[in-house]
């Protein structure tokens, strides 16, 4: 498969999930959705935010074409993506998607359940036993390959609010190193955590 194929397949799957994720939101959602507690930091997820350094650097001529918000169940979510596929004549061609759930209380226990330790557990569902752990400004992160390579996964939360890092690249004809595609994951969530 080629380089420019390959982005184009990243590309519509980073969108078929998008979709689907806001979409089963809005549906679970669809009767009350969910308000956040006096005590959630976070009481909405943030806006996707300028990316634009490291955009610049890991991913040139990538422009800007999802921004997707709706609720969550238990929060609201935000999905935000940004692909360079056909955009740029630059050899790096790929896509950026972040997303970020802002994990409101759950009252409804006998003992309520505060959004930051929601977050907490659906960092710990969310990274596999074989991410590694990275030091960043706003506590720790994971990083891990995904499915096909040159695909790199992050995640990191900060009280109430989990963010998810996910890249995938080629350079010319071959997909982005494991180690490329670490450094920069880390230098998205970096960037990410400065703007929270």
């Amino acid at each position: 498969m080629g380089p420019l194929v390959r982005a184009a397949v990243i590309t519509a799957g980073v969108a078929v999930v998008s979709v689907a994720a806001i979409g089963g939101g809005l549906w679970a959602a669809r009767d009350d959705p969910d308000r956040p507690h006096p005590g959630d930091v976070h009481t909405s997820a943030p806006d996707c935010g300028d990316l634009d350094g490291p955009l610049d650097e890991h991913l040139p001529g990538a422009v800007f074409d999802l921004d997707g918000r709706g609720p969550l169940s238990g929060g609201e979510g935000v999905v935000c993506r940004w692909t360079s596929a056909g955009t740029s004549d630059d050899a790096r061609q790929g896509a950026l998607r972040v997303e970020f759930s802002a994990l409101f209380t759950d009252p409804t226990d006998a003992e309520p359940v505060p959004g930051a330790d929601r977050a907490r557990e659906a960092y710990e569902a969310l990274t596999p036993g074989t991410a590694e752990a990275v030091a960043l400004p706003t506590g720790e992160g994971r990083v891990w390959r995904g499915g096909s390579p040159g695909d790199t996964e992050l995640a990191f939360f900060v009280d109430n609010l989990l963010v998810r890092v996910s890249y995938a690249a080629v350079d010319g004809t071959e997909p982005v190193g494991a180690d490329e595609g670490r450094d920069t994951v880390v230098a998205f969530a970096e960037r990410i955590g400065e703007g929270l």
